[in-house]
């Protein structure tokens, strides 16, 4: 029962959050060492719990709400314990400038509930419904400044996500029928491959791709991503590192090897038509994040078009695409939630939102400015960070894979990174060297962030350096998820 245990805790933390009436300080403490104290239960259950499982409530023969931990689980969970809490120390700083803070922790404490429900679910019933539930819980977050902006950029990210839902729900469906079984198996449909109709698994594959795919913001609905931009930032790191768009990878992982399976998929039209659509974000991301001139949307159409270097190699049905999609989906949450934070100190002490603006910032937040250009090395693939690490895992399983659609693949991301090189370093240069038209008193009344985001920014900044020197150990046990296939 510990696994329902952990899923509980911070939602209930969450919800006795308006029956105090905080101050600033206590309020912070609070959510803090809440949010503390959820990790640490979640690596009591990964240290102790081993391969717990457990049937919560029984709806018939087939259907079921359940939980299980398995290595998969516990990737996903490592990536929510570590970051979670240092996103929620930089929320406690950079929120105290909002209104309604009670309520946006309140709902920032349940949604780090409902995404350990994601990660732990042990059956297709119960991941769609903590995935549909992530969704109405990052809602009120994304619309928290309740302006015309939040407003319409919560519709959209509403009505995309429900569209998102009835499409793998109609995949959900498909598959039960056919299959009269939910549970996720390492080994998929290769026990009932004699009792299916291929076609209409197709079919069900292919929805839930998309249906879930939406969460990873694929081609056509990338469009939510950065229009959801505009909440504030401790938001936007949770939606494009931590939570939100690593839910749709992981769900996507998760229909893939644990439900369909190598067996039934590999070389099949479907997937290279996953593929395809992986490929076609890689690129549209990339190019779109050079043409925004808004660092946070620029950022989010970077993110729509790294979660599908993941999806691309995931989809390569190979057990080294398998490994190199979970080292990106960890490296990549590193890196990212560092550029999300170093772009929303820039934006508040730095009063700086378009790459114009952040001339000369280097000689007035120099460990902000530090943050972003590490993780920026990083996102592009340069040795001794952790993105060269990923890149260099995925661009190995597509080579060893030695197909079309595979080297079709590889050209896409060699494209992609000469893109993040340009979109990024343009962000870089504008912070370290100023043109010559550049007026210093311009950022004569700017300071240094604050204490809590600038320790957090030297952690991630350190994780990134530390991963991209030593990563064996991590390498190791994604190298352990993927030998169960």
């Amino acid at each position: 029962m510990f696994i329902v245990v952990t899923i509980i805790i911070p939602i209930i933390l969450g919800l006795i959050i308006p029956l105090f009436r905080f101050n600033d300080k206590s309020r912070s403490v609070y959510v803090i060492l809440s949010s503390i104290f959820t990790s640490i239960s979640i690596l009591l259950l990964i240290l102790f719990y081993g391969q717990e499982s457990i049937t919560f409530i029984k709806l018939t023969d087939v259907l079921s709400i359940g939980f299980k931990l398995d290595d998969l689980s516990k990737h996903f969970l490592l990536i929510l314990l570590s970051l979670w809490p240092l996103a929620t120390i930089y929320a406690s700083e950079y929120m105290e400038m909002e209104d309604n803070r009670d309520t946006f922790f309140k709902y920032y404490l349940i949604a780090y509930g409902i995404a350990i429900g994601v990660a732990v679910s042990r059956n297709l019933i119960t991941m769609y419904l903590f995935y549909e539930l992530l969704t109405f819980l990052t809602l009120p977050l994304i619309m928290h400044k309740m302006d015309q902006k939040s407003l319409f950029a919560g519709k959209v990210y509403l009505v995309l996500s429900i569209l998102g839902a009835s499409l793998a729900l109609m995949g959900i469906v498909i598959y039960v029928m056919q299959t009269h079984a939910i549970e996720f198996t390492s080994t998929g449909l290769i026990d009932r491959l004699n009792n299916v109709n291929n076609r209409l698994i197709y079919i069900s594959y292919i929805l839930c791709f998309i249906g879930f795919g939406v969460k990873a913001a694929i081609i056509p609905f990338t469009v939510w991503l950065p229009l959801c931009s505009v909440a504030p930032t401790p938001v936007s790191a949770l939606l494009h590192a931590v939570a939100v768009v690593k839910a749709g990878v992981f769900a996507v992982i998760r229909v893939t090897y644990y439900s369909f399976g190598i067996n039934i998929l590999y070389g099949s039209k479907v997937s290279y038509i996953a593929s395809c659509i992986a490929i076609a974000t890689i690129l549209y991301g990339s190019i779109m994040a050079v043409r925004d001139k808004h660092i946070k949307r620029r950022l989010a159409y970077s993110t729509a078009s790294n979660l599908s270097y993941i999806l691309f190699v995931v989809t390569l049905l190979t057990r080294e695409g398998l490994a190199a999609g979970l080292t990106h989906m960890m490296f990549h949450a590193i890196i990212k939630i560092n550029l999300f934070f170093a772009a929303g100190s820039m934006m508040i002490y730095g009063k700086s939102e378009y790459v114009s603006d952040v001339k000369g910032l280097s000689s007035k937040m120099p460990i902000t400015s530090f943050s972003f250009l590490i993780a920026s090395l990083a996102l592009i693939g340069i040795p001794m960070t952790c993105g060269f690490v990923s890149k260099y895992e995925i661009i190995t399983a597509a080579i060893s894979s030695k197909s079309v659609i595979s080297y079709i693949g590889i050209i896409a991301i060699v494209i992609s990174s000469i893109l993040t090189l340009i979109y990024l370093f343009s962000i870089v240069i504008n912070i370290y060297v100023p043109d010559s038209k550049f007026d210093s008193s311009s950022i004569e009344n700017v300071n240094e962030s604050r204490t809590r985001i600038k320790i957090v920014l030297i952690i991630i900044t350190f994780l990134i350096i530390y991963f991209g020197i030593n990563s064996s150990g991590v390498l190791d046990f994604i190298n352990c998820i993927t030998k169960s296939l």
